[in-house]
């Protein structure tokens, strides 16, 4: 059976889960779940738990994880720009040339920095930015994965990752 999932839709809801919890996230991270087993099992099976988590998880305690984990320790933040210069110089010429990249292709940022993990992933649903993904998206990931253990994120990002390394 063929899937009535679009590479689009599989990247917004792997947006989705990186984002800021809403009441809809249970319903986007299932999706997402049966999105991917089409596509990508290996990230299928990364990110059930992370499903399973925001299923059985109220709300308001969502929330409170998503503060802590990208809001309140700069290790997390899911900017792909930050993971990999920090605040520095660096990282403004990285928002520049990828704001570049966004108006070129006619993608739009929405209310995010250009280098937000959730906007990133919009942007690749729309172009074939390999660069962007070899040496910004993989690298920060991988970075930001590192600091998560025994976090529920931490299983979104290995399955963001494992679609980007099929």
């Amino acid at each position: 059976m063929a899937s009535t999932h679009t590479i689009e839709r599989v990247y917004e809801l792997l947006a989705q889960t990186i984002e800021y919890p809403t009441p809809a996230l249970p319903g986007q991270a299932r999706e997402c779940v049966a999105a991917l087993k089409a596509q990508h099992p290996g990230a299928a099976r990364a990110m059930k738990p992370f499903a399973a988590f925001v299923e059985t998880t109220p709300l308001v305690a969502q929330e409170e994880l998503y503060t802590a984990t990208f809001d309140m320790r700069p290790v997390c933040f899911p900017y792909i720009g930050f993971q990999l210069f920090g605040e520095t110089y660096k990282r403004g010429e990285f928002l520049a040339a990828l704001s570049a990249r966004f108006r070129a292709s006619g993608c739009s940022v929405g209310p995010e920095l250009p280098d937000h993990l959730g906007a990133v992933l919009r942007y690749l649903a729309h172009t074939s930015d390999e660069d962007l993904v070899v040496e910004g998206l993989a690298p920060a990931l991988r970075r930001m994965i590192d600091q998560l253990e025994g976090n529920p994120y931490r299983d979104a990002m290995q399955a963001i990752l494992a679609v980007f390394r099929a």
